[in-house]
């Protein structure tokens, strides 16, 4: 059963490892929070505000080949520098699969590699 507070916050029990804890000391006094919970709240609120605000990507089901030919006609039409999960994303390739159609396109010579 939850306990509330001035009916503004609830108390919620919480059990944690000792050596997650200790993080959580650390974090405190290193980042300047006044408190562990002031730190939780922090960092539950952002990771939420993340989580639910990242996108549902549709994957599509695809040979390795295939995905050569789409970021090949990708990058024909949009030159430039691209990340492979830039274009898994934008393509819907399953992450692996773009990653091993970038090796097939760079060992054909039809991409390279940019070092920074």
């Amino acid at each position: 059963m939850m306990k509330t507070v001035q009916d503004k916050s609830v108390v919620i029990p919480l059990r944690m490892p000792v050596e997650l804890v200790d993080k959580l000391d650390k974090a405190t006094r290193l980042l300047g929070y006044r408190s562990r919970n002031q730190l939780m709240r922090a960092t539950l609120e952002s990771s939420l505000d993340e989580m639910t605000g990242a996108r549902i990507i549709e994957v599509k089901e695809m040979s390795v080949g295939e995905a050569a030919r789409r970021i090949d006609g990708y990058l024909s039409k949009n030159p430039g520098v691209h990340y492979v999960s830039e274009l898994s994303e934008k393509l819907g390739i399953e992450l692996s699969v773009a990653f091993s159609a970038e090796k097939k396109l760079r060992e054909e010579g039809a991409v390279r590699v940019r070092k920074h």
